[in-house]
């Protein structure tokens, strides 16, 4: 009986403690760590660089990681600015636009983590669902088009002070450079320079600049409503004599005090291979209006001669603006800035 008594005894031991270590209800002391299970990323700038998380355990509360995107010494990069007295309590700011990344998520202050007033600051939020043991963290990278060697972004993943999870890595994306075969057009005239301050791309009320394409003096393709415009001819496209024609269609009444000519680039890019950026602004004095207020001399065209993969790019002079590969051309920050 004594022996019958012990071997219940024993099987009422284990089988509880199987079941304590089986039932995820029950809480447990500590923690769970949060590991990167690929700390290094690799793609091509215009892709989703992924990182992937697993928690030790699921816990009933949501988790929060901090991501911090670092500059070359290590140290977090500013993602918003004050907008305002800091000290307002208005918390009104300015988001910053970083070169190589944009990162799809609430910066801190967005969070929740300051409550009055706003001086500027670091960091972004990641939130994810209780009960989560698989996590994921996505990077968007930018497309630039311009010649580039491979770009290495590093972040910072940390826990929040609320510390559901615990997590302090240092987490890397390899941004390989975009290459196409087909031609790229832009036409951009954003900027700072109307009297009534309106954003020259701003719809009806704005400024309006078209682009317009033709293969052999037909009409092809056309861009009207963005700024930039963009038209593009695929490396499929025929080989043959390509018109684009870049005009300026209206002012809308729009005038400026501080310029004569609409700022206006046109940019031909073959991505990742040859960059070309031509100011055009003498062709549009804002005073004399575009092709609908009747100043027909607000247009200029540019001729592309296509022969399989190369492109040569001249403009109404008959002057060569671009041809074929060239991958030593760079371009300055500020452009590389104003083209994105």
């Amino acid at each position: 009986m004594k022996n019958i008594k012990y071997i219940i005894i024993l099987l009422f031991v284990a089988a509880f403690n199987y079941a304590c270590e089986n039932d995820d209800s029950i809480e447990r002391r500590g923690k769970p760590a949060i590991t990167v299970l690929n700390k290094t990323v690799t793609v091509t700038e215009g892709e989703t660089a992924t990182f992937d998380l697993e928690v030790d355990y699921a816990v009933a509360n949501p988790i929060n990681i901090r991501i911090d995107v670092l500059d070359d010494q290590g140290n977090p990069l500013v993602v918003t600015l004050p907008s305002g007295a800091p000290d307002s309590g208005n918390g009104l700011y300015d988001l910053v636009t970083l070169e190589d990344v944009f990162v799809p998520y609430n910066t801190w202050f967005e969070s929740g983590y300051f409550q009055y007033g706003y001086t500027g600051g670091t960091g972004y939020i990641a939130n994810f669902p209780a009960g989560q043991t698989s996590l994921q963290i996505n990077i968007e990278t930018l497309q630039d088009f311009i010649p580039n060697d491979t770009k290495i972004v590093n972040l910072k993943f940390t826990s929040t002070n609320l510390l559901e999870a615990t997590i302090d890595e240092v987490v890397s994306i390899n941004i390989e450079n975009f290459v196409s075969n087909s031609l790229i057009t832009r036409l951009d005239w954003s900027g700072d320079y109307l009297d009534n301050g309106i954003n020259p791309c701003d719809g009806d009320t704005a400024l309006d600049l078209d682009l317009e394409l033709y293969y052999n003096g037909a009409f092809t393709d056309f861009s009207y409503s963005e700024c930039p415009e963009e038209l593009t001819i695929l490396d499929t496209d025929p080989d043959g004599t390509y018109e684009i024609d870049a005009s300026f269609w209206t002012s809308n009444g729009n005038t400026s005090s501080t310029v004569t000519n609409v700022p206006t680039t046109i940019i031909f890019t073959k991505p990742g291979i040859f960059y070309q950026e031509v100011d055009i602004s003498s062709v549009f004095p804002l005073a004399d209006g575009g092709l609908s207020d009747g100043n027909s001399s607000a247009i200029t065209t540019f001729t592309v001669t296509k022969t399989g993969t190369t492109y040569t790019v001249t403009d109404s002079n008959n002057t060569q603006i671009a041809q074929g590969r060239n991958s030593n051309y760079r371009i300055t920050k500020t452009q590389k800035k104003q083209f994105k």
